[in-house]
């Protein structure tokens, strides 16, 4: 038994039942999935609730194509708008975008709220904690092997 692999896969399947549950009640509710309400908190959660579109793809953990197909169909649906050129170009939440996630923030609070009720604080604090651990350790690893020279099937200039 790999209880690395047991604990990842154990994180997977919780991941999913609570975002399939998030997805149906945000969606029967507000019309929007868990998604849409991560990127419409972060974007609540900005100064001025704008950021560069660049810096939403590590928190939103899709690749940038991704967050900007999401952020077309909120700006067609008027929650948020796009302003800028090229590396410049911010996601800027619309009044009516901050009506929502302010609405939705309620619904997915209290369903989390109902999903760890069964976990002891001190648990939950463990389990937090380890959490963020994991996502600083597996953001650095990303980052290292973004970098073409730490990649294992990258070739390495020999010594001279």
């Amino acid at each position: 038994m790999n209880t690395h692999l047991d604990f990842c896969l154990a994180l997977h399947r919780a991941h999913a039942s609570l975002q399939r549950k998030l997805d149906d009640e945000l969606g029967l509710h507000h019309g929007i999935n868990f998604d849409d309400f991560a990127l419409l908190n972060l974007l609540a959660q900005a100064d001025g609730g704008r950021v560069g579109i660049a810096e939403l793809v590590r928190p939103m953990g899709q690749p940038q194509s991704a967050v900007l197909r999401q952020l077309i169909v909120l700006e067609k649906i008027g929650l948020v708008v796009r302003e800028g050129a090229n590396r410049d170009r911010q996601a800027v939440l619309r009044p009516a975008g901050r009506a929502l996630v302010n609405a939705a923030r309620e619904t997915a609070d209290s369903l989390c709220t109902e999903a760890v009720e069964s976990i002891t604080p001190a648990g939950l604090a463990t389990v937090s904690e380890a959490l963020v651990t994991l996502a600083r350790t597996t953001c650095h690893a990303q980052d290292r092997m973004s970098n073409p020279v730490n990649r294992p099937d990258a070739t390495r200039p020999s010594a001279a």
